[in-house]
């Protein structure tokens, strides 16, 4: 009896002096602050650091990894409704007990009305000069751990801005943007490659929250970003080229 009260107590000293994690809630609106504190709280408590992602993802509800010594959870904020039960399912899920999932699964069931419905948006791959779409199929063997359904389309006219963004990566629709000024006889094929590479590298290495923010390319991307076939040529290709880009 002496003896498993000191195993408590140790235990409970142990979650009071380990390292606490991040809670991010940048990606919902109106979210109610405190109990995405009480559930940050809860879970560390049962699994111990923890970075929680809170999320309005219309695709995936739960994502668990875990990286040095701490664990990433990314869950929709439906979670902010956690039952002790459901606490408990999550903690066994990042331990890798397959019981969990049902419970988890009912849950998601019975709260999907919190599952924001959007229209389904129709993408343009096929541009004026670049098909999008070939070079996305080119691509997918040099990133094969990125997920099947990854989509690609042009983005928007971003002209007259004094900065460009090149790519961009939704993790909710899984898709990929590129800006439409690469839409060009000028801009080589392999520097289009390498931007739908780089884009397709997030969602494999989504963003690491450290230190209060989030880290967009943490350092396993940039050691994935340069095994690129011809990164120093896409390198040197956009540094000489980003003016006439702007200007565009």
């Amino acid at each position: 009896m002496m003896k498993q009260a000191q195993n408590n107590l140790f235990e409970w000293l142990n979650r009071k002096s380990a390292p606490r994690g991040i809670l991010d809630i940048s990606g919902v609106k109106d979210i109610n602050r405190d109990a995405a504190k009480r559930l940050h709280a809860d879970l560390e408590e049962k699994i111990g650091c923890v970075d929680l992602i809170l999320t309005d993802n219309r695709r995936r509800m739960v994502s668990i990894k875990g990286r040095r010594g701490r664990h990433e959870l990314r869950l929709h904020h439906m979670f902010l409704g956690s039952t002790p039960e459901v606490i408990q399912a999550l903690a066994g899920l990042s331990k890798g007990h397959a019981a969990s999932k049902d419970t988890i699964r009912l849950y998601i069931r019975e709260n999907s009305n919190e599952i924001r419905e959007v229209k389904e948006e129709t993408l343009e791959a096929s541009g004026h000069v670049w098909d999008l779409s070939e070079i996305l199929e080119r691509i997918r063997p040099l990133v094969e751990d990125a997920p099947q359904d990854v989509r690609i389309t042009w983005g928007k006219d971003g002209r007259g801005k004094r900065s460009i963004r090149l790519g961009s990566y939704e993790f909710e629709s899984r898709t990929i943007r590129i800006h439409p000024a690469l839409d060009a006889k000028w801009v080589p094929d392999f520097f289009l490659e390498f931007v739908v590479y780089h884009e397709l590298l997030h969602a494999v290495f989504p963003p690491v929250p450290t230190s209060g923010r989030r880290v967009l390319h943490p350092p396993e991307f940039r050691e994935r970003e340069v095994l690129f076939p011809r990164y120093e040529e896409a390198m040197v290709w956009e540094k000489a080229n980003i003016n006439r880009l702007l200007s565009r």
